[in-house]
């Protein structure tokens, strides 16, 4: 999910805190840092597909523990970058090794159920992210205040929800509005499409904001902010993809 928190009024306090920094926050910049997160990433989801894939099938025993301890980590890194901007850079590259133990064991699983859908997804990640890009730079989608206030207040509702009916869950309740939702009827395929139509809204929010940090003449170490919460959103593209595509499969 994108930060609900990198907003305006987030720049004009940071603003406040820096004063007139030397060095300036460019676009250039933060694509640069968002380039080297995803070479970490992407590092570390082949180290993890090169120990644990064996013979077509991966060896979920031993990843297990990465898996869940890279799950943990990636939250952890991600709330911290958030909130304490400073962090941003190291909490960026945590961020990035322990997401890509989680996507290594998230596309080893569908891989292994739905050959050559990762690859796909991957691809379908790449286009929406140039196809967003290429609509913001047009002016054809604006982050106007009103835009950015829905897209952040349906982004919220949607985890929150999520959220309550996992909780649910764990007592017994809800299960079936559960498979529904994650199932591969017409529910949870549209389901499946607002989820990856939000995380591609959320990118407009994204590219918004570095370009206002650029604008505003914030400080450099802010493109690793603008970085950490690019990456995020696109792992969290490249997830609803996926989904998406193997209901579709099914």
């Amino acid at each position: 999910m994108s930060n609900p928190v990198l907003s305006e009024s987030r720049w004009e306090a940071l603003a406040r805190e820096d004063g007139r920094p030397a060095d300036l926050m460019t676009v250039n910049g933060t694509v640069t840092k968002t380039a080297v997160l995803l070479l970490v990433l992407m590092g570390t989801m082949a180290w993890a597909w090169s120990q644990f894939w064996n013979a077509g099938a991966p060896n979920f025993a031993a990843f297990k523990p990465f898996l869940i301890g890279g799950l943990i980590v990636a939250l952890i890194a991600c709330f911290t970058g958030t909130f304490f901007p400073r962090l941003a850079m190291p909490m960026g590259f945590v961020y990035a090794l322990a997401k890509g133990l989680v996507l290594a064991g998230v596309t080893m699983m569908f891989e292994m159920r739905y050959p050559g859908l990762p690859m796909l997804a991957a691809c379908f990640t790449t286009a929406t992210l140039l196809s967003m890009l290429l609509l913001y730079r047009a002016g054809i989608i604006k982050a106007s205040p009103g835009f950015v206030r829905g897209v952040i207040g349906a982004t919220v509702g949607l985890f929150l929800g999520v959220a309550v009916l996992m909780l649910l869950n764990v007592f017994g309740i809800g299960a079936g509005v559960t498979g529904m939702l994650y199932g591969n009827g017409p529910i949870g395929i549209g389901f499946s499409i607002v989820c990856v139509g939000l995380a591609a809204l959320n990118l407009v929010i994204d590219f918004d904001f570095i370009e206002n940090g650029a604008q505003r003449g914030m400080a450099k170490r802010y493109e690793w902010l603008g970085a950490l919460g690019l990456l995020v959103t696109l792992v969290w593209l490249y997830i609803e993809i996926l989904r998406l595509l193997s209901k579709l499969r099914r």
